[in-house]
C-alpha cells in the first residue's frame, strides 16, 4: 500500500514499511513495529535512525519507554519541497558544469523494464510552454508500466504548459483521451516493435523486448532529421 510511491520519493522498502505502519497504527515501540511490518528488530532500529535523521518520524516517551510516531504527511511534503528548494539553489551551477562538457551529440543507453520512466521524467523537467512532442509507434499499454504519480504529473504539466502531442500509432491501438493529443494511424507492419519520441533537441528510441532498451540522442541535427521523418509518416498516416 503506497510503498511504490514512497520508494519513488526516495524511501527504501524498509523505510516505507515502517512509516506506513506508524501512520496506520499510531505510536509504536520497536518491538510492535517488528510485529506489524514483519521486519527483524535490528532492521527496525536501523530504519528508525534513518527516518529520524530525515525528520520523517519522531520519538515519544511513554511510561519511560521510547516509542515512535510518524510525522503528519503534510509535513512529509514540506520536507521533500525543502530538498527541492535546496536543489534549485545549486541547479544553475550544476547546469553550468554539465553544459561546459556537453558534446555536440550526446548518446545514452538504458535497459530494463522501466526505461519509459526515463522519458517521462525528462519530459516533466524539460517541457516548455507550447512545446510539441512527436511520437511514432506508441503502444499506450506501455503507460500502464509507469507509476501513476509520474503520469498524473506529466498530464498536469502538458495541460498547464499547453504542450501538444502528435502521435502515430498502429491501427486499432488504445488511445488516451486528452484534448491536446492528436492521433493518426498506420498499419503496424510499418511501425514494428519500436517507439520513437522527438522533442526539442532530443530523440528517444525504444526497442521493446526482454529486456527493453532505450537510446537517447541529444543533438539538434539528429532531432531535426527525425522530425522530417515524422512529418513524412504524418502525411501518409490516416
Amino acid at each position: 500500500m503506497y510503498q511504490a510511491e514512497l520508494k519513488e520519493l526516495g524511501l527504501t522498502d524498509n523505510e516505507s514499511k515502517v512509516y506506513l505502519a506508524l501512520l496506520q497504527f499510531g505510536t509504536l515501540s520497536p518491538t510492535k513495529l517488528a510485529e506489524k511490518t514483519g521486519l527483524h528488530r535490528s532492521y527496525i532500529y536501523d530504519t528508525l535512525e534513518r527516518l529520524l535523521e530525515r525528520g520523517i518520524v519522531n520519538t515519544l516517551l511513554l511510561d519511560n519507554r521510547k516509542t515512535y510516531q510518524a510525522v503528519d504527511p503534510k509535513a512529509l511534503r514540506e520536507i521533500f519541497e525543502l530538498k527541492l528548494r535546496q536543489l534549485d539553489s545549486i541547479l544553475p551551477q550544476l547546469l553550468s558544469l554539465f553544459s561546459s562538457n556537453l558534446e555536440e551529440t550526446r548518446v545514452e543507453l538504458h535497459r530494463g523494464k522501466r526505461v519509459y520512466l526515463n522519458l517521462i521524467k525528462d519530459l516533466i523537467a524539460d517541457l516548455k510552454k507550447k512545446d510539441t512532442v512527436y511520437l511514432i509507434g506508441v503502444d499506450e499499454k506501455i503507460l500502464e508500466t509507469v507509476e501513476p504519480i509520474y503520469l498524473k504529473q506529466y498530464f498536469t504539466i502538458i495541460k498547464e504548459r499547453n504542450v501538444k502531442e502528435k502521435i502515430i500509432i498502429a491501427s486499432g491501438s488504445k488511445k488516451v483521451q486528452q484534448k491536446n493529443i492528436e492521433y493518426k494511424e498506420l498499419d503496424k507492419k510499418y511501425l514494428g516493435d519500436t517507439t520513437t519520441v522527438v522533442y526539442q533537441n532530443k530523440v528517444y528510441l525504444f526497442i521493446w523486448g526482454n529486456p527493453h532498451y532505450l537510446i537517447v540522442i541529444n543533438s539538434a541535427k539528429v532531432s531535426n532529421n527525425y522530425l522530417k521523418q515524422f512529418n513524412l509518416f504524418w502525411e501518409v498516416a490516416k
